[in-house]
C-alpha cells in the first residue's frame, strides 16, 4: 500500500473541545453588609432577653435566697451579716431577681479583702473564685471554688469556701492550737458525713477562735466557751436554709 492510501485510510485523531469555565452571570452577594445585619440582629435579642430575663419572678429557691440574706433573724443563733447593704452598688440592692444571683455573689479572679469590705472574719458570703480546686489544698491554683465537702488540716483561700456556702454549704473555721477542740470538730464533720460540711483551718481569723459559717450568717466562738451543743445549735437553725442553686 502506498504511503497516500495509508494516510488516506488512517483513522483521523480527535480533539477535545476545552470545558468552558462556569460562569452565574449573576450579580456578586456583599458579605459584609450581611454579617453586620447579623450582628445587630444577635445583639438585640441579647439584649431583649436580659430585659425579659430581668422581668421574671424569681424561682422559690431564689426568692428563698433573697429573703435569708436580707432576715436579720435575731431569734437564731449566730450573728447577722448583711451582705446585700455590704455589696449593693450602682446597680442597687443585690437581688435573685430571674434566677441569677447579684451582686453579693459574683465570681471574680482576684484577691478580696473580706475585712475591708465590711464583712465578718472569717467572711460570711460575697463574691467568691470559682475552678477546679481538687482535694489538696497545698495543690489548688490560687483561685478555685468550690471546695468539696470534708475536712482539711490545711486551709483555704476563703474565696474558695465561700464558693461552697453559695452551693448550700456550712464552713466551720479554726484558728488554734487546742488539739482537744481540733479532734472533736474532725469527729463532728465525721459523723455527719452525709451534710454539706467543710471544716479547715483558717490563720488570718482571730487566734484561738473557731467560727461557723452559712451565708449571711456567722457564730464567732472563742476556744475557751466551744461546746459541740453550739455546733449543734447552728446547725439546728442554719443548715441548707440558704440553697439557691439546689445543692442540698
Amino acid at each position: 500500500m502506498s504511503r497516500e492510501k495509508r494516510r488516506q485510510g488512517s483513522v483521523p485523531s480527535r480533539r477535545r473541545t476545552p470545558a468552558a469555565s462556569v460562569s452565574s452571570g449573576g450579580p456578586s452577594i456583599p458579605t459584609v453588609p450581611i454579617v453586620i445585619f447579623v450582628g445587630i440582629l444577635a445583639v438585640v435579642g441579647l439584649i431583649a432577653f436580659l430585659i425579659w430575663q430581668s422581668g421574671k419572678e424569681a424561682g422559690p429557691a431564689n426568692a428563698a435566697a433573697a429573703d435569708h440574706e436580707r432576715d436579720p433573724a435575731p431569734d437564731k443563733a449566730g450573728e447577722y451579716v448583711n451582705l446585700p447593704e455590704i455589696y449593693q452598688d450602682e446597680r442597687g440592692p443585690a437581688s435573685y431577681s430571674g434566677g441569677a444571683v447579684a451582686n453579693t455573689a459574683p465570681h471574680v479572679s482576684r484577691d478580696v479583702d473580706y475585712e475591708a469590705d465590711g464583712n465578718s472574719n472569717p467572711p460570711a458570703g460575697g463574691p467568691h473564685h470559682a475552678g477546679v480546686c481538687g482535694n489538696d489544698p497545698e495543690e489548688a491554683p490560687r483561685v478555685c471554688g468550690p471546695v468539696a465537702f470534708g475536712f482539711y488540716r490545711a486551709p483555704w483561700p476563703a474565696g474558695a469556701l465561700i464558693h461552697t456556702m453559695e452551693h448550700g454549704g456550712t464552713i466551720i473555721w479554726y484558728n488554734t492550737t487546742d488539739q482537744e477542740v481540733i479532734d472533736d470538730l474532725e469527729d463532728f464533720v465525721g459523723d455527719n458525713r452525709d451534710k454539706n460540711l467543710v471544716l479547715a483551718p483558717y490563720p488570718d481569723m482571730e487566734e484561738e477562735h473557731v467560727a461557723i459559717t452559712v451565708w449571711s450568717r456567722i457564730d464567732l466562738i472563742p476556744v475557751t466557751e466551744y461546746s459541740r451543743d453550739r455546733i449543734d445549735d447552728f446547725m439546728d437553725d442554719w443548715y441548707c436554709e440558704f440553697d439557691p442553686e439546689g445543692f442540698c
